[in-house]
């Protein structure tokens, strides 16, 4: 009696499954980014393909069809995102702001081609950012603004009207090319040591060093060779692709 109850009991436990057998219910907010082109919530609330495999297809979906992506003042918004996101290249994505991630150490937007509707991109407020590759034709507005240990920028951004460097105390190495830049301000920049300008609309006496530096020689307007911008490219996208297959993004 004692067999058949033991039995019995074990027909009625439940099975161990290490895998749902139905597809776990959708987060409302998914398709309603589809629809409206925005993405403005932590990177991991995406859909991701390790909780279903068709859940892959559908954060692409997301990511491709979004017009801005703002995913702001989080722990959770790793390098890998941003990699991800150039990787995709969404058409019509114009807004990008990863303002206040404090785990981003850096970004590239690279080659020109990624991301080609791109004005506005904002960076401001990572505390941990210190490598930054921008190559845009359309980018318009750029901001590194309490960077503080941002280390090397490199950016070539024809179209770019717009830095903000401010409190970007740590800056040692910039670089811009721009057809569009008639001002800049580098007062904040107290410990820059390599600065190559190629900004035709850039007259000296737009560029605001630091006070400790005030009496050095005002920067030259000059052009930089696309050598070095080739090589910090592949550079990069190296750097790039091992960490995403680090990180599984590829």
């Amino acid at each position: 009696a004692r067999r058949r109850a033991r039995g019995m009991a074990k027909d009625k436990a439940p099975a161990k499954s290490g895998k749902a057998t139905a597809e776990p219910r959708h987060d409302p907010g998914w398709e309603r980014a589809v629809e409206s082109g925005v993405w403005d919530r932590p990177a991991d609330a995406l859909p991701d393909a390790s909780d279903w495999p068709t859940w892959g297809a559908l954060r692409e979906r997301i990511l491709m069809n979004a017009k801005e992506i703002r995913v702001t003042h989080t722990k959770t918004l790793h390098d890998s995102f941003p990699a991800e996101v150039m990787k995709l290249s969404p058409p019509n994505l114009t807004t990008m702001e990863f303002r206040g991630s404090p785990r981003l150490t850096r970004f590239v937007c690279s080659p020109t081609s990624a991301c080609p509707s791109l004005r506005a991109a904002d960076l401001s407020h990572c505390g941990e950012l210190r490598y930054a590759l921008v190559q845009s034709d359309t980018l318009e507005s750029l901001s590194f603004s309490k960077c503080a240990k941002l280390d090397k920028a490199l950016l070539q951004c024809r179209s770019m009207s717009t830095l903000n460097l401010q409190k970007c105390a740590s800056i040692k190495t910039l670089m811009i090319w721009s057809d569009a830049l008639h001002e800049l301000d580098l007062s904040a920049c107290e410990n820059l040591e390599k600065l190559e300008l190629y900004c035709p609309l850039l007259a000296p006496e737009k560029v605001t060093m630091p006070v400790a530096r005030a009496r050095a020689r005002a920067p030259e307007t000059r052009y930089v060779p696309v050598s070095t911008l080739v090589l910090e490219n592949m550079n990069a996208r190296q750097e790039t692709r091992r960490n995403a297959y680090a990180t599984g993004v590829l």
